[in-house]
């Protein structure tokens, strides 16, 4: 029914970096939750769905999910909702890894702004 396109801009060197370019590459997905799923693991600001030829809607990715700073911020400050447990033992590359765990077993919940 609904397509869902993801625009992301890669900045490229060439020529031991006196030469810079933007490359934008655009992935269409047909689930709402995978573009969702997609947009967060590379932390992109927003896409687009296309409802028809003429319409078109922009969705933000971090309104209602935590930005990878924000999550590692609340994971330390409330571990027993994020972790299950009394003390944030885990260092900042640890907590990067379940954030992106989160996301690839679609566990969204937890992302979730309250």
């Amino acid at each position: 029914m609904y397509k869902y396109k993801v625009k992301q801009t890669e900045k490229r060197m060439y020529f031991f970096s006196l030469i810079k370019k933007d490359v934008t590459k655009v992935y269409s997905f047909n689930t709402y939750n995978d573009a969702l799923i997609f947009a967060l693991s590379e932390e992109i600001k927003q896409f687009t769905c296309i409802v028809s030829n003429k319409v078109q809607t922009t969705r933000k990715t971090f309104e209602n999910y935590y930005t990878l700073k924000e999550f590692k911020k609340h994971c330390v400050n409330n571990p027993m909702h994020f972790l299950n447990t009394q003390r944030c033992r885990l260092d900042e590359k640890q907590i990067e890894n379940y954030y992106f765990y989160l996301i690839g077993s679609n566990k969204l919940t937890k992302l979730k702004k309250h």
